[in-house]
């Protein structure tokens, strides 16, 4: 679904507009439609695909599943969303439950609840031994470290989101290397900062991956400044430039007004 484009999205999601086609689809596919047509803004297919989920729905865990994206498409309030999650824990649904948990804490951003949720949510993954899930929120709950300040709790949980991303998952390693440097960078500890963007740098070169050039080569540009080394930070900005040039795609405009700001 990440790789199509909107075109794309919108002729796949148009066979099943009418209806026709979607006794077909089982409830895990009816529910990653209805995340398209959101973003597409199908707000009636995304009833027809909840409604469709619900009816071929064949486990529990399968109808929790539907019943909660349909609170989240009706704006149900927090509250009914945590009774659901509470429920869902209670009859041993632990992705559920923690699927929940985590979007509570997602939409708690900001508050104590996000960190009670997201530790919730970290707990009934860990005990399900859900790998991706874990991923997801070791990332969640070292971002809210970062907003509380508590840099050293956020520098454990990115080291064990590192830890168990599988090697073979190169953007994933990238993305968790760029965030865990990021990090190194805020407390000053900028030697480690470098080695993990220099490597996940090494990784956005192999995949092609202008974002993640962009997010290492900027890091590396700020550490650079940081040393008062203005022309290392030059050589790292226009390295990017190239990089989106040969790509065929627009200079983001920031790049450009930090490299005029450093030549003048």
């Amino acid at each position: 679904m990440a790789e199509m484009n909107l075109q794309q999205a919108e002729e796949f999601l148009e066979m099943f507009a009418e209806g026709e086609d979607l006794e077909k689809i089982n409830t895990s596919l009816a529910l990653h439609l209805v995340v398209l047509a959101k973003e597409l803004g199908r707000d009636a297919l995304v009833i027809r695909l909840l409604d469709h989920a619900a009816k071929v729905a064949n486990t529990e865990e399968d109808q929790g599943w539907c019943q909660f994206e349909l609170m989240k498409h009706n704006g149900s309030t927090k509250d009914e969303m945590i009774g659901l999650g509470v429920a869902a824990e209670k009859d041993g649904l632990q992705g559920l439950a923690a699927g929940i948990f985590h979007h509570i804490s997602l939409t708690s951003l900001g508050s104590d609840d996000a960190e009670i949720f997201a530790n919730r949510s970290m707990r009934l993954r860990e005990e399900a031994n859900d790998l991706e899930g874990m991923i997801y929120g070791h990332a969640l709950i070292a971002h809210i470290a970062k907003e509380n300040h508590e840099y050293d709790v956020a520098q454990m949980h990115l080291r064990k989101r590192l830890e168990i991303i599988p090697e073979t998952e190169l953007f994933e390693r990238m993305e968790a290397l760029a965030d865990l440097a990021h990090c190194h960078t805020t407390v000053g500890e900028l030697e480690q900062s470098q080695a993990l963007l220099i490597e996940s740098l090494e990784i956005a070169i192999q995949l092609k991956e202008l974002s993640g050039i962009l997010v290492a080569r900027w890091g590396l540009a700020d550490l650079a400044e940081i040393s008062e080394q203005p022309d290392e930070a030059m050589v790292q900005l226009s390295e990017v430039m190239t990089a989106f040039m040969d790509e065929g795609a627009m200079v983001p405009v920031a790049v450009r007004e930090r490299i005029s700001k450093l030549t003048d």
